[in-house]
């Protein structure tokens, strides 16, 4: 789902920004769930990477893809101008704040767990592919032998 599609575009940012914020001695759960002021932090750079990150990875029809689209085009198309850092522009932290304002209320639950999980880990990364149910799989070798029996 989104948890998975953000993890194996944005890990890298993600990553980068929790390795910045645990060498500075930061919570980085923290700089990223205060959504209204985006909570102070010295890693600017590397949050400004993930906020810009989920803006051009959420894509999509319908629900919070649409409610946050024109906030998420203005954060990519920030990023097309130039890459303002997040500090580097007070225009640019307002579209950076309001793109990750409209992703939070939206997309909460995935962006927690994601950063819930490489907290966890210590990185962030997709996970080895699709759910394979291999029990499933093992059952459907045999349901010919089995018919017929009390099973």
């Amino acid at each position: 789902g989104v948890q998975q599609r953000l993890a194996g575009v944005c890990g890298a940012d993600v990553t980068a920004f929790m390795q910045c914020s645990h060498s500075l001695g930061e919570d980085p759960l923290h700089a990223l769930r205060d959504v209204r002021a985006l909570a102070p932090t010295r890693c600017t750079d590397e949050r400004a990477h993930v906020v810009r990150c989920v803006a051009r990875t959420l894509t999509g029809r319908g629900g919070g893809y649409e409610a946050c689209s024109r906030a998420f085009e203005e954060a990519t198309r920030l990023e097309e101008e130039g890459g303002v850092a997040e500090g580097g522009q007070s225009g640019g932290q307002a579209v950076l704040r309001r793109s990750w304002a409209c992703a939070w209320k939206h997309f909460r639950q995935p962006l927690d767990q994601l950063f819930i999980t490489a907290e966890a880990m210590g990185e962030c990364r997709a996970s080895g592919g699709g759910f394979r149910d291999t029990e499933t799989a093992n059952e459907a070798k045999f349901r010919g032998m089995w018919s017929g029996t009390a099973l």
